[in-house]
């Protein structure tokens, strides 16, 4: 399962997991590719996948293939990122896509390669509207379990991009995080969301999210 880090607070990763978000940001910056390449390598052998990851406590949220598009990076790049598991619906703190900063400073060339091609098909309006839900839901509970940690929350619009279509988001402090699933019902899409806290006994809860709201189906697990 792919997992959303979703730190947003310098001092919560250990000094060497810091320095190397850090080098790996710094050479996105850059553009120096070599280095980005070969640091996410480095992190999907270790299992600490990297190729989404954006500067701690950074101000525009931009991932490696955000520099790419901005950079405008060689195609070669860029197909490397997305085969190492870059998400194309990644959105930065200015709600832009990799794709939207490449036509925005007009790279046409990377245009193809950075359109979204989500798996799973779900309108923006309703995507939009479960992530709203979604982390009314991540605040409460985080809240109940006394988490401090200024935090990222997830985006739903990746979970169109993954083949299970599912993320773990850990959270500091909690001893635990949030599972979440996008699943094809009947009636459309939804989320379902299990959340625990590994300390604390039976604190696991099920919620299944739509466009229309956020409903408890299952608690005390």
């Amino acid at each position: 399962m792919a997992e959303w880090d979703g730190v947003g607070e310098r001092g919560v990763y250990d000094d060497e997991h810091q320095a190397e978000r850090d080098r790996l940001s710094d050479a996105a910056h850059r553009g120096d590719w070599a280095a980005v390449l070969a640091a996410v390598e480095r992190s999907a052998e270790k299992s600490a996948d990297l190729v989404n990851t954006r500067r701690v406590a950074g101000r525009s949220g931009w991932a490696p293939l955000h520099q790419a598009a901005w950079h405008n990076a060689p195609a070669e790049v860029v197909e490397r990122l997305l085969t190492a598991g870059a998400w194309r619906t990644l959105r930065s703190a200015d709600d832009e896509r990799p794709v939207d900063v490449a036509t925005r400073l007009g790279h046409a060339a990377l245009l193809p390669l950075l359109e979204p091609a989500p798996l799973h098909r779900v309108p923006e309006a309703d995507l939009r509207a479960m992530q709203h839900f979604l982390h009314a839901l991540i605040r409460v509970r985080t809240e109940d379990f006394g988490v401090t940690t200024a935090l990222v929350l997830p985006q739903a619009s990746v979970l169109t991009e993954l083949p299970d279509a599912a993320l773990w988001f850990r959270v500091p402090g909690m001893y635990g995080g949030f599972g979440i699933q996008l699943e094809e019902v009947r009636a459309g899409r939804r989320l379902v969301v299990r959340s625990h806290c590994r300390i604390v006994g039976h604190s696991g809860r099920t919620h299944h999210i739509t466009p229309d709201g956020c409903t408890l189906t299952e608690s005390g697990w």
